[in-house]
């Protein structure tokens, strides 16, 4: 008896093993399926104690499956997460975060794509587009004026970071996946004084 439950031993770790290893490799599939999205052109400006952020997501679309989701009438949906920070040699001051959202979804019967944009989950604004290439532009072009107040702080000694939550994905129609870009930093400028 005990020769048999040694070998139900085995039996186990070797199919524990064969699964941790499907799981991998399916994992590293759907990594590389992912589009390779990037944060381009970061830019932050501090002007009257406030900082404007621009930047540009490129290659959100570059893979078929983002449009093909999107004329489905599925939501699609991008979220910036956009950090202002302290930069110090040891630790970084975290000052403060907002979040960006830009839902899109398609009307298959008037053949428009209506986009939100919500910063910290509140709708700042509505807009119609009527072709995809206007609509990309809409979902991956931002700036937002005077997105942070910095105070008294000194900008030449604050970063902001950008990085996009682009979709989300399942490993096994189970496991959730989230495809996100790297994170992307800047240093603030000193912008001109308003007049």
């Amino acid at each position: 008896m005990a020769v048999a439950r040694g070998c139900g031993k085995k039996a186990t770790v070797r199919r524990f093993v064969f699964i941790l290893l499907y799981l991998l490799i399916a994992a590293s599939e759907l990594a590389a399926k992912a589009p390779q999205a990037e944060i381009q052109n970061l830019s932050a400006v501090a002007s009257a104690q406030k900082v404007t952020v621009r930047f540009t997501l490129d290659g959100a679309f570059r893979d078929g499956e983002m449009v093909e989701s999107l004329q489905s009438g599925l939501p699609t949906s991008f979220t910036y997460v956009v950090e202002i920070f302290h930069d110090r040699p040891w630790f970084d001051d975290d000052i403060a975060q907002a979040r960006l959202d830009v839902i899109c979804t398609f009307n298959s019967v008037t053949r428009e794509y209506l986009l939100n944009y919500r910063r910290d989950r509140k709708l700042v604004r509505s807009e119609t587009f009527t072709d995809l290439a206007s609509l990309e532009r809409g979902m991956t072009r931002i700036e937002e004026v005077d997105l942070f107040d910095i105070g008294k702080r000194k900008p030449y000694k604050l970063k902001v970071r950008v990085k996009a939550d682009l979709m989300r994905g399942y490993l096994l129609y189970v496991i959730p996946w989230e495809v996100s870009t790297r994170w992307r930093e800047t240093r603030v400028r000193q912008g001109e004084a308003a007049p």
